[in-house]
């Protein structure tokens, strides 16, 4: 019933707006006659008069002159918030929510949305760190910046967009390279010690070779694992992303450089739902462009 009376304001709205019924179906695309029978459900709802029919308009009773102020706030929030939605969908404004790794927001996203976010001053922008337990729904994340195996990347996948493939390498400091037996086959990485990034205790080459690895060090954060590689505790295996200044600097060295690992993947994976805001689409557009360019 409330549905009903709501809808049955709205046409009275439009009415008293245009001051006949005639007027009122065109503009809400109906009959003339449906709009004559919204308003005597209104009016029989309520147990009173609200427009004086004429044959030549209508006006408003003192209950409808009461009546209408009412039904005219609701109108008007209604269409407020209709646009308020729309300019959300269609315009570049509001919340925009990414998570991603420290080093990927520094050093990548970062530079490549500043001059959009200068742009763009109704758009506020919030880098989250993610875990593994990241709900996107929930959290309210529209994008979410990550490495995946190269190999789960579809071009079918709507909510998965590929942005750049990051080779790995082995490194090491040169300290530590120095105190410990040369490395220059597979084979002599299983008397190496590792620090582990991501648990795995063998490493598959691109060519399908594997080397059974040792380590008493462990970490699930980069950041940490690249500290303890330059305080000379073992190699790492890592992404070229945030291995980079490092590697510029000299500071931690390439190991087997002659025998490649399987690139991964860094894509925007978007949360599962049918409809994107315009706003991040457009930020995929720019980053899709700025990790081309950096190729």
């Amino acid at each position: 019933m409330l549905l009903d009376n709501l809808r049955a304001m709205a046409v009275f709205v439009a009415v008293v707006r245009h001051g006949s019924f005639s007027g009122a179906a065109k503009e809400l695309n109906i009959t003339t006659s449906a709009v004559s029978q919204q308003i005597r459900s209104l009016e029989n709802e309520l147990g009173a008069v609200l427009l004086q029919r004429s044959t030549r308009r209508v006006s408003l009773t003192e209950v409808g002159e009461l009546f209408y102020q009412s039904a005219l706030k609701m109108v008007t929030a209604a269409e407020m918030g209709w646009h308020q939605a729309s300019r959300l969908r269609d315009d570049v404004m509001g919340n925009l929510t990414i998570a991603t790794t420290p080093q990927v927001a520094c050093q990548y996203l970062m530079p490549a949305l500043s001059d959009w976010l200068v742009q763009n001053e109704s758009l506020s922008l919030h880098f989250m760190v993610h875990g593994e337990e990241l709900d996107m729904t929930h959290d309210r994340v529209d994008i979410c910046v990550g490495f995946v195996d190269a190999k789960e990347v579809s071009e079918h996948d709507k909510n998965n967009v590929l942005l750049t493939y990051v080779p790995q390498l082995l490194l090491a400091s040169g300290d530590y390279l120095n105190r410990h037996a040369p490395i220059r086959s597979i084979d002599d990485l299983a008397e190496q010690d590792f620090i582990l990034l991501d648990g795995n205790r063998t490493i598959t080459f691109a060519t399908g070779e594997t080397a059974a690895i040792k380590s008493r060090l462990s970490t699930n954060s980069s950041k940490i694992a690249l500290k303890l590689a330059m305080s000379h505790q073992g190699i790492i295996k890592v992404n070229v992303l945030d291995a980079k200044p490092f590697i510029q600097s000299d500071e931690l060295k390439n190991v087997l450089a002659g025998h490649e690992l399987p690139p991964l993947a860094l894509v925007a994976r978007l949360p599962d739902k049918e409809f994107q805001p315009i706003k991040v689409q457009r930020c995929l557009d720019i980053l899709v462009k700025h990790f081309a360019n950096l190729e």
